[in-house]
């Protein structure tokens, strides 16, 4: 099982602080079962060379850590970076911007209580300049949570979404959770990340939400979201076929989705 956002490399965002810490957090992610994932720390509009610099130190001290453990997880590079109106020039001048280093696939998010201005813009210059931006928990996002259907509009523009597996299990409260699962029973969502910082109150949780899917989604979308879909970022592949279902957006969406889901993680 592949994790595509986790933030893995110690003492340089609101991560892990040591490496042993990491190597902690590694375990737990061996033990529910993954085996590749991307480091994904987080970055602004400006990353100076040094920034840069060190965070590949950083990597490659973990990932020869890894080799001498011999612990069977494999960690590539990568960041979510925070919106900005110029996001696709960012990711042409930086190693880290794009996931694996491949210059296609880009994890970015926006604030989580005030949608910036410009989004379809900027998504739209990035899938010209032949990048595929990925929306990190698209779930978390007031105006999301307010109306799910907005996300449609990401797709519109040729974004990819990614949720937490927290939010599967409520870690974000029930509103959250109740979104995150009517986007995943529309297949809406393209891949599952923990969004771990830490081996204690907040690490990996995919197991957890993939008992959670099961209840609600069939095997082989499963299988998309934890396999198939990521493993086209290695292979530096589009993701083909993918289809904007027809969703209904008049008033009251919500509260049909609390109706619904009100007794998920009960």
């Amino acid at each position: 099982m592949y994790d595509i956002h986790n933030h893995l490399i110690y003492k340089f965002d609101d991560g892990p602080r040591t490496l042993d810490e990491v190597m902690e957090m590694l375990k737990i992610a061996r033990d529910q079962g993954i085996t590749r994932v991307f480091a994904t720390s987080h970055f602004q509009e400006l990353i100076p060379v040094e920034l840069e610099e060190d965070y590949f130190q950083k990597l490659t001290e973990l990932q020869d850590r890894l080799e001498q453990a011999n612990l069977s997880v494999q960690v590539f590079s990568g960041a979510e970076i925070f919106f900005h109106h110029y996001i696709h020039e960012t990711v042409k001048r930086s190693r880290v911007g794009t996931l694996a280093g491949l210059g296609k696939y880009v994890l970015l998010e926006f604030p989580l209580f005030l949608m910036p201005s410009g989004v379809p813009e900027t998504l739209f210059k990035l899938k010209m300049d032949g990048f595929i931006p990925i929306i990190a928990h698209p779930e978390r996002y007031s105006s999301v949570m307010e109306r799910p259907e907005n996300v449609l509009e990401y797709l519109k523009y040729g974004a990819l979404l990614q949720v937490n597996a927290g939010s599967l299990v409520g870690d974000f409260g029930r509103r959250v959770q109740r979104v995150a699962m009517w986007m995943m029973e529309h297949r809406l969502v393209h891949f599952l990340g923990s969004d771990a910082h830490n081996s204690t109150s907040r690490t990996f949780r995919m197991a957890e939400a993939l008992d959670q899917l099961t209840r609600h989604v069939d095997a082989d979308y499963i299988h998309e979201l934890t396999e198939i879909f990521p493993a086209k970022i290695l292979k530096n592949e589009d993701i083909d076929n993918l289809t904007i279902p027809e969703i209904q957006t008049q008033p009251g969406l919500l509260s049909r989705l609390k109706s619904k889901l009100f007794s998920l993680g009960r």
